[in-house]
């Protein structure tokens, strides 16, 4: 444990700490506004209270981000067919959350990156947040299909979200639904 704590110093001393990124995350946030304008990014943030030897303190806490460039949300408008696939993936390490991610598929059958967040958990709440900071980004566009697994919340953000798309589940979260009948 001792060498441990010594490389966690070090890198602290290195790289700043991990708890102190929060705040160059606005920085970075202003620097894709500046070099890539039009650009969609949201930051959402929390105000924590707690106790510290009895006294009441408060802290902002970071919560969720949502990102979008422009030439990926251009690009999909552009060039791509009407079709959305989301989902996300857990993240572990030292914070915990989701990774999510809005995809597409471009002229040449490939994946196509629309827009990425991440979000404290899979949730109704979160997912309808990540979708309508989309929708803002792509606007409403005809005939779009929406393709998702069957995370917690997301079906209904969809659902509330793009009220005109067509949505689809994968194929096996459809048979595994046929097979619980």
């Amino acid at each position: 444990m001792r060498v441990f704590y010594g490389k966690e110093m070090t890198l602290d001393k290195i790289y700043s700490p991990w708890k102190d990124s929060f705040r160059l995350l606005y920085t970075w946030k202003a620097e894709v506004e500046r070099a890539c304008p039009e650009s969609f990014i949201e930051i959402d943030k929390e105000t924590v209270q707690y106790k510290l030897r009895g006294k009441d303190k408060t802290k902002e806490c970071f919560r969720r981000v949502f990102v979008s460039f422009k030439a990926c949300w251009r690009g999909f408008l552009l060039g791509c067919r009407p079709y959305l696939a989301v989902d996300a993936t857990a993240l572990n390490g030292r914070f915990r959350g989701h990774l999510a991610a809005a995809c597409a598929i471009d002229g040449h059958n490939w994946l196509f990156p629309v827009a990425y967040g991440v979000l404290e958990t899979e949730s109704l709440e979160s997912w309808t947040w990540f979708l309508n900071h989309l929708k803002r980004a792509v606007g409403s566009v005809p005939g779009l299909v929406i393709h998702t697994d069957a995370c917690k919340g997301l079906e209904t953000a969809v659902e509330n979200v793009f009220p005109g798309a067509e949505h689809r589940e994968c194929m096996r979260h459809l048979a595994a639904n046929v097979t619980k009948a």
